[in-house]
């Protein structure tokens, strides 16, 4: 008699029980309902097992997010601190890219290549950053004509600016131009976010999107794991040719998409479906200790 609601109960604890979404510190949409997201992870004692990348799909029902994470190497070498991931346009091919969070090592400042297979993700090869960096957490790649730009941005902690900059590259050699271009992007709000940019995105039409947060760590607050977040999404301005030569032109002012409280919002993709007028903008968060999330902006 009593075995029944024992066997009914450990059942229910399994059904209920689900892997949380670890933090999306980087998001880039593959097709359909397909998204691609990496995980910051160390390389120190703590983190080296966790997952560096993720396979994500949209919810069909109430189960939610489908999700699987992938523990990527190289030559032996795991990626450090991934805190973007950039689409190659007109490829399944992708960068990984390490933050540079040490701009004095660099064994942490690579960029990797990963193509799409199959459902599968690997590695096929790798590169240095072209520059000094610490601390980019905003990474994207534009084809303009037939020249591929890469465009990044570090997050610039309790700075009112950040420098928005882009280099020309190769993506099938992974080779970078010597000349970087930079713009002075200030931050849209000094009173609500104290790092400016740290998730980026360029859709078809060469729009730029950016992401601004605050995050409790770089205000020193107390158990900064735990929160308190804050985040603006906003479109800022566009890169294209002029005269055979990529250039970005800022708006006067940067067009807020979305200002959302209580979540660190660390990346976005933008999403352009067949037969749609409208892109849409997908966002995902890096909660620490709360975990990510998944979501698409209303227009």
């Amino acid at each position: 008699m009593n075995s029944l609601p024992l066997c009914l109960g450990q059942q229910a604890e399994k059904a209920d029980s689900t892997e949380q979404l670890a933090d999306l510190s980087g998001l880039a949409w593959v097709d359909g309902d397909k998204f691609i997201a990496v995980h910051d992870a160390k390389t120190d004692d703590a983190e080296i097992r966790k997952p560096r990348i993720a396979l994500l799909n949209l919810p069909k029902d109430l189960h939610g997010i489908a999700h699987k994470d992938q523990r990527l190497t190289f030559q032996q070498t795991i990626p450090n601190d991934l805190e973007s991931i950039a689409k190659i346009p007109g490829a399944e091919e992708y960068l990984l890219v390490e933050s540079g969070d040490s701009m004095h090592d660099p064994s942490v400042q690579r960029i990797f290549k990963v193509k799409l297979r199959n459902g599968q993700l690997k590695i096929i090869s790798q590169t240095q950053w072209p520059v000094k960096i610490t601390n980019v957490e905003g990474t994207a790649v534009a084809k303009l004509d037939r020249t591929y730009v890469f465009v990044f941005a570090e997050r610039a902690d309790n700075k009112p600016d950040t420098e928005l900059s882009w280099i020309i590259f190769n993506p099938e050699t992974m080779k970078f131009a010597k000349q970087v271009d930079r713009i002075t992007f200030k931050s849209p709000d000094t009173d609500r976010f104290n790092r400016v940019i740290v998730g980026l995105d360029i859709d078809h039409k060469g729009v730029i999107y950016t992401v601004s947060a605050f995050d409790a760590e770089s205000a020193d607050l107390p158990n900064p794991d735990n929160g308190p977040y804050a985040s603006g999404v906003y479109e800022v301005g566009t890169i294209k040719l002029k005269d055979n030569t990529p250039i970005i032109e800022l708006y006067p002012d940067p067009t807020e998409r979305a200002l959302v409280d209580g979540f660190k919002i660390e990346s976005i993709a933008v999403r352009k479906l067949k037969g749609s007028k409208h892109s849409e903008i997908f966002i995902g968060t890096d909660d620490e200790n709360y975990g990510g999330v998944l979501r698409q902006l209303a227009r």
